[in-house]
């Protein structure tokens, strides 16, 4: 049988472990931004709680946006400053900041400008900057037409202007936001050393610096060899995506298409449930594609959804916030 190398080492070396990264969190109700909301208001001063519920009121039927820029962090004068100027963004501007990844399969392009990584290096930076872009959408925003609000500008807009990138454009603001995100999980990846930007995204910088509502996560590597290894990672990202966190994973080849293929090669983002699969952001295609429960095992072939790579070989999960 064909084998990768994370595959091999979570079974022969116990790190399937049942510890804190593999663990769903608890139930609850409505989503993580819908709690986010709640506890905002609960702890806000009655002003703040009352700015909070009229900026949601005003979004309609969009109340998650103002739960998902409240989740962020942003200070309640950018929350009702987004509110205000909902109606006025126009229609594409809502769709980017509602649904950044879109709402189905195909391509996703932001007007004429297509969600695809910057080059060979960037799958990762992409993927971690669309998840920004859906946790956050003053980031969403600012790439979507370069607006801040309220006199709140999110950090990844910051270091881009800091570090001089061209932000003139959507196509320019999402090619620097990868830039961004490629120069802060490379730097001292390896202790002081730094990582070669060359070789892209290391796994273990991805949860270091996943900046999503607050969260920490974690790296589980992918043991895909068997139905019954798979499945409790598969239903843990299901719980993630359920309570709106969307999944980012690592793919990679196996011993069947070389030895320098068996480590994570390639980076996508799970950002939906489909009950017997899932759809998944794939930055080298710019798009989300298809991918079955049944096509994750070994000699599945190469797979469009995993940029045709052929497995899943590391997992970056959502973790209970430790207590004491």
């Amino acid at each position: 049988m064909s084998w990768t190398l994370t595959a091999t080492a979570a079974r022969l070396g116990g790190l399937l472990r049942r510890d804190d990264a593999g663990e769903e969190p608890a139930p609850a109700d409505g989503t993580l931004f819908s709690r986010a909301f709640a506890r905002a208001v609960d702890r806000a001063t009655p002003a703040d709680a009352k700015a909070l519920e009229v900026a949601r009121g005003q979004l309609g039927d969009r109340p998650e946006v103002i739960e998902r820029a409240v989740a962020s962090g942003a200070p309640v004068s950018a929350v009702a400053a987004l509110a205000a100027a909902w109606e006025g963004m126009g229609r594409e501007a809502r769709g980017i900041v509602a649904h950044p990844a879109g709402t189905g399969t195909g391509p996703v392009r932001w007007g004429s400008v297509p969600a695809s990584q910057v080059d060979q290096t960037t799958c990762g930076a992409a993927t971690m900057g669309m998840m920004r872009m859906i946790g956050d959408p003053f980031v969403a925003l600012w790439v979507g037409t370069g607006r801040s609000l309220g006199d709140y500008t999110p950090p990844e807009a910051i270091h881009a202007e800091a570090e001089g990138f061209a932000t003139l454009t959507v196509e320019e603001r999402w090619q620097a936001l990868q830039r961004v995100i490629h120069a802060q999980t490379t730097t001292s990846a390896l202790g002081p050393v730094a990582w070669p930007r060359s070789l892209g995204t290391p796994p273990w910088k991805v949860d270091d610096r996943t900046r999503f509502a607050g969260l920490r996560f974690a790296g589980r590597l992918v043991d895909d060899s068997t139905p019954g290894a798979l499945a409790p990672l598969l239903a843990h990202a299901r719980r993630a995506l359920a309570d709106g966190i969307p999944v980012p994973l690592f793919s990679a080849g196996d011993s069947s298409l070389g030895l320098d293929t068996v480590i994570p090669r390639h980076v996508v983002l799970l950002v939906r449930d489909t009950g017997d699969g899932f759809d998944v952001y794939e930055p080298g295609a710019g798009a989300v594609l298809p991918l079955a429960d049944s096509d994750l095992h070994p000699g599945a072939g190469r797979l469009p959804a995993l940029g045709h790579w052929s497995r899943a070989a590391w997992l970056i999960m959502p973790v209970r916030a430790r207590r004491g």
